[in-house]
């Protein structure tokens, strides 16, 4: 075909780009309009040049090209494939190109080359490969796989993920249903199958958890949803579906459940009280829930519980201190609320509580509940209470102690100071009080003590102030009262004991009488303390004793009643010095054994002593009774038990095994405080508790039984041992060997120092001695001053003897050993108005 007729014939009718190469040197000798178009050129404007102008850089080696192109048109005439050019704006393009060759009368041989243009085509490609791609990324972050089966041919189609989430090669899907099911954990594969023919039939999609085994064992599990496609006739044909991994967030969602159990279960089942509290603004504060512990204390069903605010519950007094503490909570200012009050419960009756508060977060941090736990502490409060109830007053009468009075009186000596308001003391000691006690028992005691207690209280002003200082002895505080006032009240009070306080004995009711010290502070509360005027009182109050009894004596500041004053203040003083500048020693002496071979070697017994300025050792019997008048015997007890248990330690430092019993006043027994310390001491020091054994008196131990008995519990709890001392000095009664735990009973003197010679004394031992042997129990004899006496004991059935004739008292020095050939020993601690050797 001649080349104008071709030109024409492409003209008419082509749309596409066309262009004529010259074959020999590669010019264009015609393009059509579309390609001029194509290629951003005017028209005529490619002819003449180059074919070189249209076409692009590639990765390819345009003479590769050519020479490819060339091979093709001289083999098969044409050549197809898709080329890469430049438009005259040089921006580049694809383009589908078909070659062909023709034989042209004008120009020889030429190329006519057709180009369609395929951006658009391919930029669809480069979208859809993306779209792939992303698409494989997303699933493979989300650990989503897809499937499609195609359900007539039975051929499946896995993503690359899904093949990853079955743990199969990537590409070697299973090729039907049953080798899908195949990789279904073994005991989910009835599950799936339900699922997937359920769906089949009803064509409705499904969704459900299902667990997958690899090859290796390893068992995932996945999240399966799937929905059938059905033809025109509604028949299934094919199944679309999804697989997710959700393993990971199964075991979170399963930790959280086991975790809410737990919290659920520890919140049902606890013995504490436990709320959650809304933090709404509109509901803050009321119940969302409650275990049954709450309820108990709180008195209220959980139902009663449920959206009320437990605010209401507070007791009034306390709701301002409960506000204030959930104000800082909620701010952030703490991050746990602690404290006590009262709750008003369903039974009207107030009950304290401990509250433990909290807010519990989200997992952005904002709170979502405030926790709150109550335990009931009315107990512990009653306790408290009594403690310090009995820190300021006596138990057998109610009345204020030694230590609360001397308080008062402290204060209302500087009340009349200020204001010149003056006032009076009396001391009031109950007449022949030993005697009548022994005689008809210690329960007749302590009931005259309190109906005393009762007619002294019912016959003072409400202002007065009443107190017992001592076993039989009390005091009273009259404020802004003269000393004319005060001996009048005296004298009114010394009238209702002899009238209204009666003791019955066997030889018929005894009445009862006092003696009363007076002692006034008008002028006197410019210059006198409370210890001062004690010390008066006391003074006139046994200046009526040693004047017949039954009377009232005012302190006058004569030069003998000054003198006595000044001795007592002064021992008192001294006594306060030396335990301030530990001014106190210990001396032992030995407690050998009498009876059968002991395990242990003889023991000790250390007696108390004052250094005098002089460097004299002071005995106890000098300083003792003050002691124990000005309130100071426990601060001596304290003293002791220290000092004693440190011996112990430094003793067992030395390699020589020792222990320490502590006789204790009537004071320190009973006085849970000294169990608190003596346990201190024995955890700071490391001794040995089964070492310690602390001695109590007899009467002490009668006088006291129900606090003895706790007492004496405490001490054995530690581990410690317990002795009673002057055992038949109070021969009235045993009912405290039934009810008190003891070790060891020390046989009084008085039963001692004459046995040889007395057939009475004789007898008496030897019933001591079989009562402690029928208790299990080891005895101890005091007063031994002779080898007569020893051989008795021995035939009686002592265990322990102590006295001049086995030891002295002296000094136990660092160097001094210990004899026989067990180096344990027990040293015998003695404070107690008994203990004065």
């Amino acid at each position: 075909m001649p080349l104008r007729g071709l030109q024409a014939e492409i003209t008419r009718n082509m749309a596409e780009g066309v262009v004529l190469v010259r074959t020999s040197d590669w010019q264009i000798v015609y393009a059509n309009p579309s390609f001029e178009r194509m290629f951003g050129y005017e028209p005529d404007e490619l002819v003449g040049l180059p074919v070189d102008v249209v076409n692009a850089p590639s990765d390819r080696d345009p003479v590769e090209v050519a020479s490819e192109i060339q091979e093709a048109l001289g083999r098969e005439g044409r050549w197809t494939g898709q080329v890469h050019n430049v438009k005259k704006d040089g921006t580049t393009f694809w383009c589908d190109a078909n070659v062909s060759n023709f034989e042209d009368s004008e120009h020889g041989e030429v190329s006519v080359a057709v180009h369609t243009d395929i951006t658009e085509k391919m930029a669809a490609e480069e979208e859809l490969r993306g779209s792939e791609s992303r698409l494989h990324e997303a699933q493979s972050i989300a650990h989503i796989g897809s499937w499609e089966w195609d359900i007539p041919a039975d051929e499946i189609v896995w993503s690359d993920e899904l093949c990853r989430i079955f743990g199969v090669p990537v590409g070697t899907c299973p090729d039907s249903y049953e080798d899908y099911l195949a990789c279904v954990h073994p005991e989910d594969r009835d599950l799936v199958n339900d699922k997937v023919q359920g769906a089949y039939g009803t064509l409705e999609p499904y969704k459900f958890e299902h667990r997958v085994q690899w090859a290796d064992g390893t068992v995932r599990t996945v999240d399966s949803r799937g929905e059938v496609v059905a033809g025109p006739d509604g028949s299934p044909v094919r199944m679309l579906g999804t697989a997710q991994d959700v393993t990971e967030l199964t075991q979170a969602e399963t930790a959280r459940a086991e975790a809410e159990e737990r919290f659920r279960r520890a919140f049902e089942d606890s013995a504490i009280g436990m709320a959650l509290l809304s933090v709404e603004e509109k509901s803050a504060g009321r119940v969302i829930d409650a275990n049954d512990a709450i309820c108990a204390i709180t008195r209220y069903d959980r139902e009663t519980l449920l959206g009320s605010a437990l605010e209401t519950l507070i007791h009034p007094d306390d709701l301002r201190q409960h506000a204030e503490g959930v104000r800082a909570l909620t701010a952030g200012e703490v991050t746990n609320l602690q404290t006590e009050y009262r709750i008003i419960t369903g039974l009207g009756d107030d009950h304290w509580v401990a509250l433990s508060s909290s807010l519990v977060r989200g997992a952005d941090g904002e709170p979502v509940h405030r926790l709150v736990q109550l335990q009931d502490v009315s107990e512990r409060k009653r306790f408290e209470g009594q403690l310090r109830y009995l820190a300021d007053h006596d138990p057998l009468t109610g009345l204020f102690n030694r230590r609360r009075f001397a308080e008062e009186l402290e204060r209302e000596i500087a009340s009349a100071r200020r204001y010149e308001t003056g006032g009076a003391l009396l001391v009031i000691d109950l007449d022949n009080f030993k005697y009548m006690n022994d005689s008809a028992g210690h329960a007749a005691g302590d009931e005259l003590i309190r109906v005393a207690a009762k007619a002294l209280k019912a016959k003072l002003r409400e202002t007065d102030y009443l107190a017992r200082l001592s076993g039989d002895e009390f005091a009273v505080l009259l404020p802004h009262s003269s000393q004319a006032d005060a001996e009048k009240v005296a004298q009114n009070l010394l009238e209702v004991l002899r009238s209204g306080v009666s003791l019955l004995t066997d030889r018929g009711p005894r009445r009862t009488s006092a003696s009363i010290g007076v002692a006034a502070f008008g002028d006197l509360a410019q210059r006198a303390s409370a210890e001062e005027l004690l010390i008066e009182a006391d003074i006139a109050m046994y200046e009526a004793k040693e004047n017949g009894r039954d009377r009232v004596v005012s302190f006058e500041a004569d030069s003998r009643r000054r003198d006595a004053l000044e001795q007592r203040l002064t021992w008192s003083n001294r006594i306060r010095h030396a335990l301030e500048n530990d001014s106190f020693v210990l001396h032992a002496q030995p407690v050998k054994a009498v009876g059968a071979p002991m395990p242990e070697t003889p023991r000790y017994e250390l007696l108390l002593r004052m250094v005098g300025d002089d460097g004299d050792l002071i005995p106890p019997a000098t300083f003792l009774s003050v002691a124990e008048r000005f309130g100071l015997i426990e601060d001596i007890d304290r003293w002791v038990v220290r000092r004693a248990i440190s011996m112990v330690a430094g003793r067992n430092r030395r390699g020589d095994q020792i222990a320490v019993s502590v006789n204790l006043s009537a004071k320190s027994f009973g006085n849970p405080l000294m169990i608190d310390l003596i346990g201190d001491e024995i955890e700071r020091t490391g001794v040995d508790p089964g070492r310690l054994v602390f001695e109590v008196t007899e009467t002490t131990a009668i006088e006291q039984i129900e606090s003895a008995k706790q007492f004496a519990y405490g001490l054995h709890n530690l581990g410690c041992k317990l002795a009673i001392d002057d055992f038949g000095s109070g021969f009235a009664t045993f009912y405290y060997l039934k009810h008190l735990e003891f070790d060891y009973l020390k046989i009084d003197g008085e039963f001692i120092k004459n046995l040889p010679t007395s057939p009475t004394d004789q007898l008496v031992v030897r019933s001591l001695v079989d009562i402690a042997k029928g208790l299990g129990k080891q005895t101890i004899a005091e007063f031994v001053e002779d080898e007569a006496t020893v051989e008795m004991l021995r035939d009686f059935g002592v265990d322990w003897g102590q006295g001049y004739h086995l030891g002295k008292p002296g000094p136990l020095t660092s160097d001094q050993k210990t004899a026989g050939p067990n180096p344990a020993q027990t040293l015998t601690v003695m404070t107690s108005p008994s203990a004065m050797t």
